[in-house]
């Protein structure tokens, strides 16, 4: 049996790591948690059943408690690689939210930590174990389909100015590492990057404020080469007013010459379609059936810790590792370069 510690009980933990974890019950057991809000630490201590004395409101307080086999790190981005470099020295595995960190300075920190403790780290990369993105990259995989040459994504948001208020929302402010491209669109990049199968080796593009009063970007639009030449784009922004169906506003969609795959973001719905086809096609997916749209919206997240802790059991290397990490916040911090210079940028060299 693993035990866990979390730091961070918010919105995050109530609604998608935890309703996750409770199915993996036979396997894992979370003994303690910490939060500066005890309202957040009474809804994730009575939701998991953990004992009052095991709920601190200073995460260095549960470390030197002891007795934890790994952590889950759900807090504010700004907080990452402090707490990070913690639970690398309390010699615990990581399991930290993305993104690991505020910048690559900060990266590399977080992995001279956890190299010189020889501790596991890896951070959710969720978008990824959704079966729905599962089938799609399996498909992408057949022959059949052909050499990928073009891929794009797109996350387009209506968000309420009370969604944005920086005063009560930590993502609408610079200080705490918000902004949609490190929020929102670092799920779409390493999704069309695995869905594409090739890396990004080139970013260029722009990042903007310019749909509302926030320090932190609410507009990109970026475009990737990849190391096998093939070339895609992303675009996601907060501040849209288009609304529509979520395939279309909000998708991830690799072509070859003949033929495409596309799945809206979470990976929740498949769609395929041939040049010669009047259009597109949508695939079943049989692990949906029965879950109401809240459940299936946090899949992603239950087969990522399905695997995270059955990696821990059998001691094989955990999915999403501390390299897969940091190259997402480099191709980040590159296309912030990119936007500043006006030049494109080898991700390689960050």
């Amino acid at each position: 049996m693993i035990i866990l510690g979390a730091i961070g009980c918010g919105g995050i933990s109530q609604r998608a790591h935890m309703p996750s974890i409770e199915h993996l019950r036979d396997r894992v057991a979370v003994d303690a948690i910490a939060d500066v809000s005890g309202e957040n630490l009474a809804a994730v201590g009575a939701q998991m059943d953990v004992r009052p004395e095991r709920r601190f409101a200073d995460y260095r307080d549960m470390l030197g408690s002891g007795g934890l086999d790994a952590v889950l790190i759900a807090t504010p981005h700004h907080l990452h690689a402090e707490q990070a470099i913690a639970c690398a020295e309390a010699g615990v595995t990581i399991v930290a939210e993305k993104p690991m960190a505020m910048s690559l300075d900060e990266a590399d920190r977080i992995v001279e930590a956890v190299e010189s403790a020889s501790v596991d780290y890896t951070v959710s990369h969720n978008f990824l174990f959704a079966p729905g993105t599962q089938m799609a990259l399996d498909r992408l995989d057949q022959a059949d389909f052909g050499e990928r040459v073009y891929g794009r994504t797109k996350s387009l948001f209506c968000k309420s100015h009370e969604q944005l208020d920086p005063e009560t929302v930590w993502r609408s402010r610079a200080s705490a590492g918000g902004g949609c491209i490190s929020d929102t669109a670092y799920h779409e990049i390493y999704t069309l990057e695995r869905m594409m199968g090739s890396p990004i080796r080139y970013v260029e593009g722009r990042l903007r404020s310019n749909l509302l009063s926030l320090d932190v970007d609410d507009l990109a639009a970026l475009l990737f080469e990849h190391e096998n030449g093939a070339v895609s784009t992303l675009s996601t922004s907060w501040g849209t007013t288009t609304v529509g169906p979520d395939e279309t506003n909000n998708l991830a969609e690799v072509h070859s010459q003949d033929r495409a795959i596309r799945i809206d973001r979470r990976g929740r719905r498949v769609f395929e379609r041939g040049r010669e086809d009047d259009g597109w096609t949508e695939y079943e997916i049989p692990s949906y059936d029965g879950l109401s749209n809240e459940e299936i919206s946090r899949v992603g997240h239950a087969g990522y810790f399905a695997q995270v802790f059955q990696a821990m059991d059998e001691g094989h290397p955990l999915p999403t590792t501390v390299d897969d990490a940091r190259h997402n916040l480099a191709i980040i911090e590159g296309a912030r370069r990119a936007s500043e210079t006006r030049s494109a940028i080898d991700v390689t060299k960050l």
